[in-house]
């Protein structure tokens, strides 16, 4: 029974990615995953999860302080539990907060995480508004050498005129970044 579950939710990679070609944010995130794909599948980069896996975090923080909220409330009624219901207010509240900031300043824009060798390679993309033009940020780190690669492109670059992403261009464009990220040394 599980095994036919599983294999109903299994994705097809062999139907081409196709988007509505006027949607940015479809646009990125498909982009996005190609550019995931051909990294792990093409040159075997292990994906690590610790941004997501902080985020998760504290967003189960978070949930627990609202839970806890709501149990308490369940076992002690309102006017008893009016102290403990406001904690756990202003604590899921301020937890919130912490999370827009760990998303704002951290992730920002993070899409991969992986590491090959030792080196640790970070992606982030970005479609600033009003623009098509789609900026990867590429980030390596091996010990103490960090080194950064933007690429800053038109989104037409990727897409043919009925929205499908073109995975040979993301591969030529990936080529150039896996080769800049984990070959060259930075100066």
């Amino acid at each position: 029974m599980v095994k036919k579950i599983l294999e109903t939710l299994k994705v097809d990679d062999s139907k081409p990615v196709i988007v509505e070609k006027y949607d940015k944010v479809a646009v990125k995130n498909g982009i996005d995953d190609m550019l995931r794909k051909v990294f792990t599948e093409k040159y075997n980069v292990v994906e690590t999860f610790k941004t997501r896996d902080t985020r998760l975090a504290i967003c189960f923080i978070a949930c627990c302080f609202s839970g806890y909220a709501c149990l308490y409330d369940y076992l002690h009624p309102f006017p008893e539990s009016k102290l403990i219901l406001g904690i756990c207010s202003l604590s899921y509240f301020t937890i919130t907060g912490m999370l827009y900031i760990w998303e704002w300043f951290v992730e920002k824009g993070t899409f991969f995480e992986g590491e090959l060798n030792g080196t640790k390679v970070k992606l982030s993309s970005s479609i600033p508004r009003f623009s098509g033009q789609y900026t990867l940020v590429g980030e390596s780190r091996n010990g103490s050498e960090n080194q950064e690669i933007t690429y800053t492109k038109c989104i037409s670059t990727w897409l043919d005129t009925a929205g499908e992403i073109l995975p040979g261009m993301i591969e030529k464009e990936t080529a150039s970044l896996y080769t800049s990220l984990f070959k060259a040394k930075p100066q």
